[in-house]
């Protein structure tokens, strides 16, 4: 059979508080960090003991699929007992750790040795280990288990410990280990071939992956889900949460938010990138600069002050500087649609909901209210008026 690996989490609280498991390093939850290492040292998938009230806040921390055991479940003793028939090694962990580096080294080689027989005896007495609170079940701890005994005194009598691999986590000590995951954060993303100008300046979140050969420069937050891609330069400070980012991509000084950028984008300076966008292959948005709840073709310029809301833009669309999409009435959104080649000059507002054909233009300082069909040229602003000498005998008349 196939080795599988999952692991058994109690999230138990701490007096009236939260759990301790719950508590933010960083960006994340510790349990975060926990579940990410774990992943890493090859554990497939998770069970997790917790109050009910802690439910919800805990399934943000652990992947789908995870089995929740909480208060009143009243098949919880079948749900562990199935847990471990599903998988050839268990990983326990009964109280709050963080997992460093090594430490998944150890489980993912599953070098952790069984206790000699003096010190199962001791264990089954009820002296177990505190110091880490990691175990691994043994074939002998199912059996006991099944059997009808208590978890703990399972894990006690018959286990392997790892309490040598693991950082035990204190209340009054949480604040040392924002240190300590930031350090394990940089060392892991270095180990992967990134490069940091600065490590010292940097702060990344367990559930950030970065291509090799990017460089991170000073002032860079990548928190939460993060993927990034290869030959990517980050920074100067910017921050990047929930975001897929492709291979080539430059971010300067810009944030990013729960969107999508493809490969070969340029980012910034001082960029904001709201919830809910993609952007193409190769497109350029460029300083103050603000995209949302929009879709950007590739090859599309988005050079300088201007806001896209609402929007599903085409392929190598050139905006204007100073262009507005007008998706707002006061009481409802609408959305904007403009097709590939299109050319959006200076100052045009596009009212919402408008559709811009493919190939069209719109003329500079124009309030676009009606569609545009494809290469055509839409011109919507006054007719302008010069009176000669209006000037010179208004100040005339001052005088």
């Amino acid at each position: 059979m196939m080795e599988t690996v999952g692991a058994i989490v109690f999230l138990a609280r701490e007096g009236n508080g939260r759990p301790l498991m719950m508590e933010p390093l960083l960006f994340d939850p510790a349990a975060r960090w926990l579940e990410q290492s774990l992943e890493r040292s090859g554990v497939e998938r998770f069970l997790v003991v917790c109050r009910q009230e802690d439910r919800e806040p805990a399934e943000a921390c652990f992947p789908l699929g995870t089995v929740f055991v909480t208060t009143g479940t009243e098949d919880a003793r079948e749900r562990l007992l199935a847990f471990l028939e599903d998988h050839s090694r268990v990983i326990a962990v009964t109280r709050p750790v963080f997992m460093p580096a090594y430490a998944e080294d150890r489980v993912r080689a599953a070098q952790a040795e069984l206790p000699p027989q003096e010190k199962n005896a001791m264990l089954s007495r009820g002296d177990h280990p505190t110091s880490c609170g990691v175990f691994e079940f043994t074939e002998a701890g199912r059996s006991a288990l099944a059997a009808g005994s208590d978890i703990q005194e399972a894990l006690r009598a018959h286990c392997r410990p790892y309490e040598s691999c693991f950082l035990p986590l204190e209340e009054d000590g949480l604040d040392a280990f924002q240190i300590t995951a930031k350090e394990e954060s940089i060392a892991r993303l270095k180990r992967d071939g990134v490069r940091f100008l600065d490590p010292a300046s940097a702060f990344v979140g367990p559930g950030v992956t970065v291509g090799g050969g990017t460089l991170i420069l000073p002032g860079v937050i990548l928190r939460g889900a993060v993927k990034i891609g290869a030959g990517c330069e980050l920074g100067p400070n910017t921050m990047i949460r929930d975001c897929t980012v492709g291979d080539g991509v430059t971010v300067n000084a810009s944030q990013l938010n729960e969107s999508t950028v493809e490969s070969g984008a340029k980012i910034g300076p001082f960029a904001y990138i709201r919830p809910n966008c993609h952007v193409g292959h190769d497109v350029k948005v460029g300083d103050f600069v603000e995209l949302k709840n929009s879709s950007i073709g590739d090859g599309t310029k988005i050079s300088h002050l201007t806001y896209v809301g609402d929007s599903d833009v085409g392929g190598h669309v050139n905006f204007g500087c100073g262009t507005v999409t007008v998706n707002y009435d006061g009481t409802s959104k609408f959305r904007t649609t403009i097709g590939d080649n299109a050319f959006i000059g200076c100052n045009t507002n596009l009212v919402a909901p408008v559709k811009i054909g493919d190939g069209a233009y719109t003329a500079a300082g124009s309030t676009i209210t009606d569609d545009v069909p494809a290469d055509s040229l839409a011109i919507a602003r006054s007719v302008q008026v010069v009176k000669k000498q209006w000037a010179a005998r208004r100040r005339s008349r001052r005088k």
